[in-house]
């Protein structure tokens, strides 16, 4: 074979232009897919698998979204669901705080702060006039419940501290407030001992404005308040009960719930999961075992197989926690209840995340627990 031919040969064995463009696409392709794959089957947890995490001096911890907030007794720190600190505050000793999607409040004495959320960056920190009994951040106001305990004053404010309202209690207990309408309408309920017999109001506003709304029930006790998208849901030692935003009873929605109490519901829903046990059962531990599930259409009983301290309503669950570690799981529709054994040490149950992971608490170890 003569030089010339041996040319042609190594020639014809160099991939063309365009072949080798395929092959860097391909690889890139395979590479971009097994970086997926890793990350999802990281990131991915399964039922059964928890993390560990161990704080510096647990004082008090609320979940909230993916994750949660816990204060050690100088400084409150928002850590995921994968246990990972999202940030650190130093706030000092001595403080409350409330934890929500929409920021933290913190108090201590007259003091109120109000943090950002996604990186625990203070919107406002000042005094307020008057001890701060407990507040709690909206989308765009910030309401402050200043002391006494009765006729208080509940001071709202935009969540960078100009006030826009100041709102008088007087003769009157608080009982609950917060926002609702996309945090645009302020509502709060409070308890009348003043007349013969105790009496329970819901009264709406538009902060800065006026009153919107008024709702009384001499029937009966309220003492739970769920604001949906055009409705109120009140629950009451009697009947749960329908309004609309001006105070108007639907009575054709009207529940009866006597006998049972309202254990647990999903806050962030706008049409909550209501989780119900028997008065007998509620409040003792691991006492709660019958379970009336509440939602739009459904309304069913179902029964734990063990007795649970703990109950959590999540989107179409109810989630039962008994102090011998297990996890039952009451679904929507659905007449049995799975249990599982989570094979951990009995702690305290500070809620389900929006990713279905449970945070469970014993003494400075926290169990991230994912749920099915």
């Amino acid at each position: 074979m003569d030089q010339g031919d041996s040319m042609e040969i190594r020639r014809a064995r160099k991939p063309s232009w365009g072949i080798a463009v395929l092959i860097t696409l391909l690889v890139c392709a395979l590479s971009i897919l097994f970086a997926w794959l890793y990350k999802t089957a990281w990131s991915s947890a399964t039922f059964g698998e928890y993390r560990r995490v161990e704080l510096n001096g647990n004082q008090e911890i609320q979940t909230v979204g993916n994750g949660f907030v816990y204060y050690n007794g100088s400084s409150l720190s928002l850590v995921s669901d994968r246990g990972d600190a999202k940030w650190t505050y130093m706030i000092g000793a001595n403080v409350s705080f409330d934890a929500g999607n929409s920021g933290v409040a913190a108090w201590s004495g007259e003091t109120l702060t109000i943090l950002d959320l996604e990186n625990g960056t203070p919107t406002y920190s000042s005094p307020m006039g008057g001890e701060v009994l407990s507040a709690f951040v909206g989308p765009k106001y910030t309401a402050a419940l200043l002391g006494p305990e009765h006729d208080s004053t509940i001071s709202i404010l935009e969540n960078e501290g100009r006030q826009v309202d100041e709102i008088a209690l007087p003769d009157q207990t608080v009982l609950d407030y917060g926002f609702f309408s996309g945090g645009t309408l302020f509502w709060v309920m409070t308890l009348d001992t003043s007349g013969t017999v105790p009496t329970c109001s819901i009264a709406t506003y538009k902060p800065g404005k006026m009153i919107v709304g008024s709702i009384s029930d001499s029937e009966q006790l309220m003492y739970q308040v769920m604001f949906q998208s055009s409705q109120v849901c009140v629950a009451g030692t009697t009947h749960l009960k329908v309004y609309d935003y001006t105070g108007t009873e639907q009575t054709s929605k009207r529940t009866l719930i006597y006998g049972w109490y309202l254990a647990a519901l999903d806050e962030g829903a706008d049409d909550p999961m209501l989780a119900l046990v028997p008065d007998a059962q509620y409040g003792g531990s691991d006492t709660m075992r019958d379970v009336r599930m509440i939602r739009s259409n459904l309304d069913q009983v179902v029964r734990m197989p063990f007795g649970c301290a703990t109950l959590v309503a999540k989107e179409n669950n109810v989630y039962g926690f008994s102090n011998e570690g297990y996890v039952m799981v009451a679904r929507a529709g659905e007449k049995t209840v799975a249990a599982y054994d989570l094979g951990l040490p009995t702690g305290t149950v500070y809620g389900v995340t929006d990713n279905r992971v449970a945070v469970i608490g014993s003494g400075n170890t926290v169990y991230l627990v994912t749920l099915p």
